[in-house]
């Protein structure tokens, strides 16, 4: 069972677009003291905008730079069940502990429970790796009930769900209607905490990236039942986790990083840099967290 912080890593690119791994392994390397493992090749990680090729030389460079005692879960999502399980095997070859799947979603009117069921089934029987169910509606268009979770969480070889649609109340259903030892890992950050009290093991967190300290020290405030240390600290970093997910996306993150000084590259089209108020904006909010812990 995953438990910690794992942030999604986003994929640095040069300014013509074109991938920039050395920094993939930089930023790999600035993480790695303050975080338990790391998501590659997830939304953040842009990887709608990678081709089979990039991805897989994406999976190689990170995983040469994570520490073998540190967790990678690589992103495995596509449209049809063969592709899906062809990237879990790709990804396991790549060296990655669990693949994160979501929903394929391009004919969307057609993915029913019953259809969703069958696909992840299907791909958790052939994946080498568990698999870890990617469950954020506001990409995917699908919200997985907590029903369906306790279906499909009866399968050996499907591990857990990363959360991402911030509603509470759905993931204490799923928390409370899976089996023991299913792995609840929440992908919002604004709703870390309430996540941890209703039965959350770890998180993979975009802003994650920016402030791990402050993450680690929600969940160690937690732990340790000072619920005033966490939810001061939670209250204190929602609105930088806003800006990189819900109003700036990988833009911003990117854009916060190199703040931080830290090689993060540029988004790829068609996404676009973010403009120089914008930039103030995220250097104003950065400020605001720093030295909170």
């Amino acid at each position: 069972m995953f438990k910690g912080l794992f942030p999604p890593v986003p994929t640095p690119f040069k300014k013509d677009g074109s991938l920039d791994l050395p920094a993939l392994q930089n930023l790999i390397a600035w993480l790695e003291p303050n975080v338990d493992g790391f998501l590659i090749l997830g939304s953040n990680g842009e990887v709608a905008y990678l081709d089979e090729t990039e991805r897989q030389k994406v999976l190689a460079a990170a995983r040469e730079a994570i520490p073998e005692s540190k967790i990678m879960i690589a992103g495995a999502g596509g449209e049809a069940t063969a592709h899906v399980i062809e990237r879990c095997r790709d990804a396991s070859e790549a060296g990655a502990d669990a693949a994160l799947v979501i929903a394929p979603y391009y004919n969307r009117a057609s993915m029913t429970p019953n259809v969703l069921e069958t696909h992840f089934m299907t791909v958790a029987n052939s994946s080498p790796i568990p698999v870890y169910v990617y469950n954020i509606p506001q990409v995917s268009g699908i919200a997985h009930a907590p029903s369906w979770f306790s279906r499909i969480g009866m399968h050996p070889n499907v591990a857990g769900v990363k959360d991402s649609s911030g509603d509470i109340m759905n993931f204490t259903e799923i928390a409370r209607v899976t089996p023991n030892g299913f792995n609840l890992l929440t992908g919002n950050a604004p709703t870390l905490l309430p996540a941890l009290a209703v039965g959350a093991h770890g998180a993979i967190l975009a802003a994650g990236n920016v402030i791990p300290k402050v993450f680690q020290a929600i969940m160690a405030a937690y732990t340790a039942g000072d619920m005033t240390r966490a939810l001061e600290l939670q209250r204190l970093s929602n609105p930088l986790s806003y800006a990189v997910t819900r109003d700036y996306g990988v833009s911003g993150l990117k854009a916060v990083l190199r703040l931080l000084e830290v090689s993060a590259g540029y988004p790829r089209a068609p996404l676009l840099d973010v403009d120089a108020d914008t930039n103030i904006a995220l250097e104003k909010l950065l400020a605001g967290v720093q030295g909170i812990v």
